[in-house]
């Protein structure tokens, strides 16, 4: 197995630029993964929270925790991305409800006493790409948030993305399954880097949960709710982009997804899996 590299993480992010923030942006079930993640920050995230963003990349969740009045810190491994979250904060308007941008690793946020936020944010790759050392970053995101407070976490989803491979398709990986590990993946959610079509680098290697794995994840918390993030849909889907051109289909596409995205059938077969939950000591 590889080992988690945080200099190799850095450096993709640094030259992924501002293809994070497009990208849920540029298509409908980009749009849709923004939506899903947003509504929890509405759930569970209110004004005056102290909260940290940790693993912020391009700040997009950023912005909704501190649209509605918390007082946000903002963490990333990527300079780069850190950069372009001050910037998009910024366009927002919303600076003044921003505590400080850090430089820094999730695996490591010995910076922060114990229990000195409200809430914590860690959605998108973070905790999947940290590997190896994802249960030390649980341990971190616990220890910084106070009793009674809450965590809000998205993570890979392992069955997910097996299923793209036939839904997309990836007629390459799908030929020649063997080499690209694609039973191990399914079996214990470890995958090593590939070439992406981005940048001229590796994709990180990077963990993929299961939701039974993750209910697990977070020590001394209790578990509050658990969804999937794309369930109704499929990257690359060219369905979707035609039904976000309709204001009443999109409307219905969005209800449906919020309404299936946290079934026990279904909460596994989206892109990522979100949680949220509570510190109790």
């Amino acid at each position: 197995m590889v080992s988690y590299n945080a200099d190799n993480t850095r450096n993709f992010y640094d030259a992924y630029g501002s293809i994070e923030w497009d990208r849920l942006e540029a298509t409908a079930y980009g749009r849709l993964k923004a939506i899903i993640h947003s509504d929890f920050i509405g759930r569970y995230v209110a004004s005056g929270d102290r909260v940290l963003d940790a693993g912020s990349g391009p700040g997009r969740f950023s912005i909704a925790a501190a649209e509605r009045g918390a007082r946000v810190t903002v963490l990333d491994l990527s300079l780069s991305q850190l950069q372009i979250a001050e910037e998009k904060i910024g366009q927002a308007g919303l600076m003044e409800n921003v505590k400080g941008f850090v430089h820094g690793d999730i695996t490591d946020l010995s910076r922060f006493t114990d229990g000195c936020f409200d809430a914590v944010i860690c959605y998108g790759g973070a905790l999947s790409y940290v590997r190896e050392r994802r249960h030390e970053a649980a341990a971190e995101l616990v220890r910084v948030v106070r009793p009674g407070g809450t965590i809000l976490i998205s993570v890979m989803s392992r069955y997910g993305a097996s299923l793209n491979l036939v839904r997309r398709p990836s007629i390459p990986l799908l030929k020649d399954a063997e080499g690209w590990n694609v039973w191990g993946v399914v079996e214990d959610g470890d995958l090593d880097g590939f070439p992406s079509v981005q940048v001229n680098m590796r994709h990180p290697p990077m963990h993929l949960f299961t939701s039974g794995e993750l209910r697990d994840f977070l020590p001394g918390c209790d578990v509050l709710e658990i969804a999937g993030s794309n369930v109704t849909s499929f990257e690359g889907s060219t369905s979707l982009e035609e039904v976000s051109e309709d204001d009443d289909a999109w409307s219905t596409a969005i209800k449906l997804e919020r309404e299936l995205n946290g079934r026990p059938g279904l909460v596994d077969t989206g892109s990522h899996i979100i949680m949220a939950a509570r510190r109790t000591a």
